[in-house]
C-alpha cells in the first residue's frame, strides 16, 4: 500500500464500514445480514451504524453478528454529518462508505483492502454500484441503468482514475486521516444525500486525491427509483449545486448538471426556453415510457432507450433550473425532517358517498375542524347513487370537488375516478363513516416521508382489519374522542409498525405509490378486499405498508342489514382474492397462510399495476357525471 494512503496496524481492524441510516430498520437489517456473508475475516473489520434521528430509534443486536457492530445516534441532521460521526470513532486506517440500501458482494470488503493496497498514492476506491435484478423490474431504473442519468458509470472504465464529480459515497474506501484532515463532509450545508459527497470530492481534489474506478468491486443497489422521485431528486440537485457554486465559486463546478454549464449569461433566456416546452416534452416522455413499459425488456430498441434518455434529461433541467433558482433566492423547503413532514405540499382526500348522510356530515365536518393551514388538502367527494339527499347536500358544499353516478359503481370503481381527478402530491382514501382527529393529516405525512420507500400508511382505531383496531371505551363526544386521541399521539409519538395488508378507511399513499402499482381492483366490486389487494401490491411493488401508532380516528358502525351485506360481499370477494394470488379459489376465508408460497415468487410489474383509466373488469356504463369546483 502507498504510504500517503495509509499503513494497516498490526491489530485492531483493518477496515471501517460506515453506514448511516434513517428510518429504514429493516433495510438496514437486510444490510447487516449481508455483511455477515463477507469473506474478510469479521476480525479484520469493523461497522459503525450511524442512526440519523430514527423515531422510535432503531435497535441493533451486535452480539448476532461476528464481527464488530457499533450503533451511534444523532439528531436528525443528514447523512453527511451522520458519517462525520462514524469517523471520530473509527479505529481503522481505511474507511469504507455504504449506503444503508447496499447489497454488498462477499468478496467486496477484502476486495477494497487489496485495491488500496496497490493503488496509487491519494487515490480514492470506488466499486460498482449496479441496481439489484428486483429493482431493475422497474422499466424506468433500467433506462437509468443504461445511461449516465443518475450515475456515470456507464462511461467509466475499469482501474481509469476520475476527477471529484465521481467521488460518490455508495459504494467508496479511503484513508480515515485524509477524511479527518479536510474536515469531513459539510454537514451544516448539505444536509441531504445529494452533491454532499461530490463537494468533499472536489476538496479533496485540491489537494491532489483522485477516484479510482474498480469494475469488480460490486455492491448492488436495492432501489425503486420512480420517473416522479427522479425529478424531485433534480430538485435538490440543481439547490445543492447552486451551494456548490456559493461556497467555491468557478463555473466548472456545473458540471455536475451534465447538459448545463451553470450560471452563465444566458441561463435566464434558457430556462425560459426549456420551461416553455415542458408539457410538451413530458406528454412525449409519459407517452414513450407508458410504450415501454407494456413491452417486454427483451423486446426494448436502442433507439427506445436513448429516445427516453433524452426527453428524462431535457424534463431534468426543469426542476434542475427551479432548485438553482429557489436556493439563489433563499426559498428552499427544508429538505431533512425534524419536527414534522414538508409543509405546504397538497394532500388530495378521496371520500366515497353512497346514502348515510349523516356519517358524510360527520366526516366531513370533522375534515374541516381539523384542517392544518401547513398541510393542504382538497377533498375529492365521489356520490356514488345515493337516494337519501347525500348528492344533493353535497352539491351545495363550496369546499369540495364533486363527482356524482347516476347509480352504484362500487368503492373501488369510484376511489378511481377521485384519483384522476385528484390533484395531491399525497392521496388520502377515506371511508365516510370515518372521524378524523386533531394533527392526524401531519402525523400520516411524517410516517410517509421519513421512509422514501414507504407505501400505504393509515392509522389505528376502533373499528377494522389487520390489527388496526385498538381497544377503546371512549364516548362519542368529540371532546372525549380528541382527549383519546391526543394521549395517544403523545404516549406512541412516531412509532409505528411495518404490515403487508392494510384497510383502506383511511390510507394515505404517496402519488409515488399510485404511479407505480395504478389503482384499486374493480373486480372487487361494490365493496370487499379491494384494500388488501391494493396494499399488496405495494408490497409486491417494494414499498414497505405501515400502521402509525401515534394516530387515532374513529371509524363509526353500520349495522342492520348494511352489516349483514358487508360480510357476504367479503365472503364472494374472498374467493376473487384467492383466485388472483393463490389460484385457488376455494381456499377457505382469511386463509393468508395458504398466500404465502404464491407471495415468494417475483412479480412483473404487469402483475401489479392496474391502471386507473382502464376497468380490470366490465362494469355498467358511468351515469351521467357531475363535477363541481370548490374554492
Amino acid at each position: 500500500m502507498h504510504p500517503e494512503n495509509a499503513s494497516l496496524p498490526a491489530g485492531g481492524p483493518a477496515l471501517s464500514v460506515v453506514v448511516p441510516t434513517y428510518g429504514r430498520p429493516e433495510t438496514l437489517a437486510r444490510l447487516l445480514a449481508a455483511i455477515d456473508g463477507q469473506t474478510l475475516a469479521p476480525e479484520r473489520f469493523e461497522v459503525v451504524v450511524v442512526d440519523d434521528g430514527t423515531e422510535p430509534p432503531i435497535a441493533l443486536d451486535p452480539g448476532r453478528h461476528a464481527y464488530a457492530l457499533r450503533l451511534l445516534r444523532q439528531s436528525n441532521a443528514g447523512p453527511g454529518a451522520a458519517r462525520n460521526l462514524a469517523f471520530e470513532h473509527a479505529r481503522a486506517p481505511l474507511v469504507l462508505i455504504l449506503n444503508d440500501d447496499a447489497v454488498p458482494a462477499p468478496g467486496l470488503f477484502a476486495g477494497h483492502l487489496a485495491a488500496q493496497a496497490s493503488a496509487p498514492p491519494r487515490t480514492a476506491i470506488l466499486g460498482a454500484f449496479p441496481f439489484t435484478a428486483r429493482s431493475l423490474r422497474s422499466p424506468f431504473v433500467r433506462l437509468l441503468a443504461q445511461t449516465s442519468l443518475l450515475f456515470d458509470y456507464v462511461r467509466m472504465k475499469d482501474r481509469q482514475l476520475y476527477g471529484w464529480q465521481c467521488f460518490w459515497t455508495c459504494n467508496i474506501s479511503l484513508p480515515l486521516a485524509v477524511l479527518r484532515q479536510v474536515g469531513g463532509f459539510d454537514g451544516a450545508r448539505f444536509r441531504e444525500a445529494i452533491c454532499e459527497d461530490v463537494e468533499l470530492g472536489y476538496r479533496l481534489e485540491q489537494l491532489g486525491w483522485r477516484v479510482q474506478y474498480r469494475a469488480d468491486l460490486v455492491c448492488e443497489h436495492e432501489h425503486v427509483v420512480t420517473p416522479r422521485a427522479y425529478f424531485r431528486r433534480a430538485v435538490r440537485l440543481g439547490a445543492n449545486s447552486a451551494r456548490i457554486h456559493a461556497k467555491h465559486g468557478g463555473a466548472e463546478l456545473f458540471s455536475i448538471w451534465g447538459t448545463h454549464a451553470g450560471p452563465t449569461p444566458n441561463w435566464r433566456a434558457s430556462a425560459q426556453g426549456t420551461i416553455e416546452a415542458f408539457h410538451e416534452v413530458q406528454q412525449r416522455f409519459v407517452e414513450r415510457l407508458e410504450a415501454l413499459e407494456a413491452a417486454p425488456a427483451a423486446a426494448h430498441s436502442p433507439a427506445q432507450t436513448k429516445e427516453l434518455a433524452e426527453l428524462t434529461q431535457k424534463l431534468g433541467l426543469i426542476p434542475l433550473y427551479r432548485g438553482w433558482i429557489e436556493e439563489l433566492e433563499g426559498r428552499d423547503p427544508a429538505p431533512v425532517i425534524e419536527h414534522g413532514p414538508a409543509e405546504g405540499r397538497l394532500t388530495s382526500v378521496l371520500v366515497v358517498s353512497y346514502d348515510a348522510l349523516d356519517k358524510t356530515k360527520n366526516c366531513l365536518e370533522a375534515l374541516r375542524r381539523t384542517t392544518d393551514p401547513r398541510h393542504p388538502i382538497e377533498i375529492v367527494v365521489v356520490d356514488n347513487g345515493s337516494r337519501d339527499g347525500s348528492a344533493e347536500w353535497l352539491a351545495a358544499q363550496p369546499d369540495i370537488v364533486l363527482l356524482h353516478n347516476a347509480a352504484n359503481e362500487g368503492a373501488p370503481r369510484a376511489r378511481n375516478q377521485a384519483l384522476a381527478r385528484a390533484r395531491g402530491e399525497y392521496l388520502v382514501f377515506l371511508d365516510n363513516d370515518v372521524v378524523v382527529t386533531q394533527g392526524w393529516l401531519g402525523r400520516l405525512l411524517y410516517h410517509a416521508e421519513v421512509d422514501a420507500q414507504s407505501g400505504c400508511v393509515g392509522p389505528v382505531t376502533n373499528r377494522a382489519g389487520h390489527n388496526q383496531e385498538v381497544p377503546w371505551e371512549g364516548s362519542r363526544s368529540l371532546a372525549e374522542l380528541e382527549r383519546c386521541s391526543e394521549e395517544r399521539a403523545i404516549a406512541q409519538r412516531r412509532k409505528f409498525r411495518f404490515q403487508t395488508l392494510m384497510t383502506s378507511f383511511c390510507m394515505l399513499v404517496r402519488r409515488a405509490v399510485v404511479d407505480e402499482i395504478g389503482g384499486f381492483d374493480e373486480r372487487f366490486s361494490p365493496w370487499g378486499f379491494e384494500d388488501d389487494d391494493f396494499s399488496m401490491r405495494a408490497a409486491l411493488a417494494g414499498f414497505r405498508n405501515r400502521v402509525a401508532l401515534d394516530v387515532f380516528v374513529r371509524h363509526d358502525h353500520y349495522g342492520g342489514q348494511k352489516a349483514q351485506v358487508h360480510n357476504e360481499l367479503l365472503a364472494r370477494n374472498w374467493s376473487q382474492f384467492a383466485r388472483k394470488w393463490a389460484g385457488n379459489a376455494a381456499l377457505p376465508y382469511g386463509d393468508y397462510a395458504a398466500l404465502q408460497p404464491a407471495m415468494r415468487r417475483e412479480f412483473a410489474r404487469a402483475e401489479y399495476h392496474v391502471p386507473v383509466s382502464e376497468p380490470a373488469a366490465p362494469l355498467p356504463a358511468v351515469g351521467s357525471e357531475r363535477m363541481e369546483v370548490g374554492t
